[in-house]
Parts: structure tokens; sequence; C-alpha cells
């Protein structure tokens, strides 16, 4: 398998992260209106920041079964906003995808963007066939991102979402690539 390429924008670059990405992952998970929705506890110590990254980076790019985490750049000033993440399944036809901004970060289209671009390659370089989301229902800036660039709400499933010993709901988004690709053709 070839070394993941980055992915460009007009204004952001998704790039493969680094262990010098570990410090400011740390913090944008430490932050409690990031972590509210998520499945981590704040404060998230650099430490394990640090095994995530690596664990990423042990693979060359998104491989079915595991997640690929990418960090999200501002070509501008190569300021880090956040995270883009995919995960493949084991036949490589369904992906998921997922996104955290920094706090200051959030409000300027970053998510929107980024995700875009990501599901652009996993339906165009990767060929997916659906590409899935996932949030709290009470997530209502992440739900507004994943409907602006057409996901599609499929429902919610009851108490299926643990972080630690507390469970809650889990609103679910589906993309059909051909409906995907009519909407870019529209563009």
């Amino acid at each position: 398998m070839e070394m993941f390429a980055p992915l460009e924008t007009d204004r952001l670059l998704l790039r493969a992260m680094t262990l010098d990405d570990a410090e400011d992952l740390a913090e944008r998970r430490s932050d409690t209106t990031t972590a509210q929705y998520q499945a981590w506890r704040a404060p998230y110590p650099v430490e394990r920041a640090r095994e995530l990254i690596e664990d990423v980076t042990s693979r060359p790019g998104p491989m079915p079964g595991h997640w690929y985490q990418m960090a999200v750049v501002r070509r501008r000033d190569d300021k880090v906003l956040g995270d883009v993440a995919l995960w493949l399944s084991e036949n490589g036809k369904t992906a998921e995808v997922g996104f955290t901004l920094h706090p200051w970060a959030r409000g300027h289209y970053y998510a929107t963007e980024a995700t875009a671009r990501l599901v652009d390659y996993v339906v165009f370089d990767l060929d997916v066939h659906r590409v899935e989301a996932s949030t709290h229902p009470h997530n209502v800036d992440s739900i507004k991102v994943l409907e602006r660039i057409g996901f599609i709400p499929e429902g919610i499933r009851r108490e299926r979402y643990w972080v630690e010993d507390e469970v809650s709901d889990d609103s679910m988004y589906g993309l059909l690539a051909r409906e995907w690709k009519a909407r870019r053709e529209q563009d």
C-alpha cells in the first residue's frame, strides 16, 4: 500500500499526523466542550495522544478494519485546526468519517470543507460505496456539518454509545457514493 498523500482544499491541508501533533491533540481533546460528545474524557493526557498517533502512523494510510486520523492544517499559516478520521470496513466498501476541531477554529466552515474533501477521497480514490457518520443527538453543530455536506439522517440507535460507564444514544447518518457523485457534478 502506498503512503498516504496529503489532501488539499483551497484553505486546508489534510495530512498524516506526526508525533509533533501530540500536544495539540491532547489540548484539543482536553477541552470539555470538545470532549462532551466524544469517546474520551477530559483531560486527555499527552501520553495517550502519543499512543494514538503511534498507532495511526504504524500504517502507511487508511486500511480496512482500522481508524486513520489526519491533521487538518490551515494552509495560509500551517496552524493545526483539528483532525478528521476515517475508518474502512473489512471489505473496503463502507467508510465512517469523523471530525474534531479546536473550539477557536469552529464557525468558519473548516469542518465542512475538510470532511467534504475526505468524502471526495473515499468515494473517488478508495471507491467506497457508502459513507457513514455518527454523533450524539444533541451535537447540533456536527449535525449541521453532516447535513450541509449531504449526509442523510438514518435514525437513532438507542443507548448504543458508551464512554466509560455512561451510555447515550447515537444518531446515524449515511451518504451513498452515487449521491455524492451526483452532488459533485452539480457543483
